[in-house]
């Protein structure tokens, strides 16, 4: 008997009899998801369930915890004597300063929002899977602008907001005798949070565009009116109809508006991808 060596004994245990790779020692397939290149490959029933049930549970979850975050932006920015059009004017700069008034315990509750924002960033999973297909500058591109921006608005601007607030606390506790300081103090604070605020806004601006481009070029999984529920369709609806609204309702619209702009393309892309997962993911 000819001896055998030990790489024909591999080979032996990896074939079987007609000469397919694996033979008697082969897994059985259990399914898998691979997400190499953009491409989210399912190969079984199972694994499409498993993916439906985190979607559902990014639809559900993250919009009550989105919610909150409503609360949050309420607590900042809510007016009831403003109209929509006195957002875009000076008159608002009074509110965010001042909170409105409001105590200082509920600014520092308002800031618990930002705590959230790490979660909220998950919102982009099921909008990934719609969109993976437009390639990386249409599809994977815009995704991870946004992702980058919700991480950075939780801390920075959410936050953060809180932090312009303090001057106008601290005057209306004992009072200011020096306006020159006071106004100063202010004017560096509004800068610093600006500048920090700078890069989410831009890729927060440059993701929401390009990704409404990638779903209006019709090359994702989404119909091309998705376009309407995208966080730019989001972000546009609440300010036009915002904008036309009386004092004292514009604001239950317009203060929460980055909830709005989170929310919205949650439900939506949560619910659209549920339903039609399948057709996505063999995309």
């Amino acid at each position: 008997m000819a001896p055998v060596s030990v790489p024909q004994l591999r080979l032996a245990a990896e074939t079987d009899p007609a000469g397919r790779r694996g033979g008697a020692f082969r897994r059985p397939d259990r399914g898998r998801a691979h997400g190499l290149g953009g491409r989210l490959e399912v190969t079984n029933d199972g694994e499409v369930e498993r993916v439906r049930s985190r979607i559902r549970l990014i639809g559900i979850g993250l919009s009550g915890l989105m919610l909150w975050n409503g609360v949050c932006d309420y607590l900042y920015g809510y007016d009831p004597e403003l109209s929509g059009l006195d957002y875009f004017t000076p008159a608002v700069s009074s509110t965010i300063l001042t909170a409105n008034g409001r105590p200082h315990r509920s600014i520092l509750l308002a800031q618990t929002a930002g705590w959230l924002y790490p979660l909220y960033a998950f919102t982009y999973y099921p909008w990934w899977i719609g969109v993976r297909r437009a390639g990386f500058w249409l599809g994977r591109f815009p995704i991870l602008l946004l992702v980058y921006a919700v991480l950075m608005i939780g801390g920075i601007q959410h936050a953060g907001w809180a932090f312009l607030t303090v001057l106008e606390q601290a005057r209306a506790a004992v009072g200011s005798r020096d306006p020159t300081f006071f106004a100063l103090a202010n004017r560096y604070t509004l800068e610093h949070f600006a500048m920090g605020d700078v890069t989410a806004v831009l890729a927060l601006s440059l993701g929401a565009v390009l990704l409404a481009a990638g779903i209006a070029s019709g090359r994702t999984s989404l119909p091309r009116w998705f376009v309407l529920a995208s966080p730019l369709g989001a972000l546009a609806t609440t300010l036009i109809v915002g904008t036309l609204l009386p004092a004292p309702y514009a604001g239950w619209v317009l203060a929460p508006f980055g909830t709005w702009f989170l929310l919205l393309p949650n439900i939506a892309g949560a619910v659209w991808l549920w339903r039609h997962l399948e057709g996505a993911v063999g995309a």
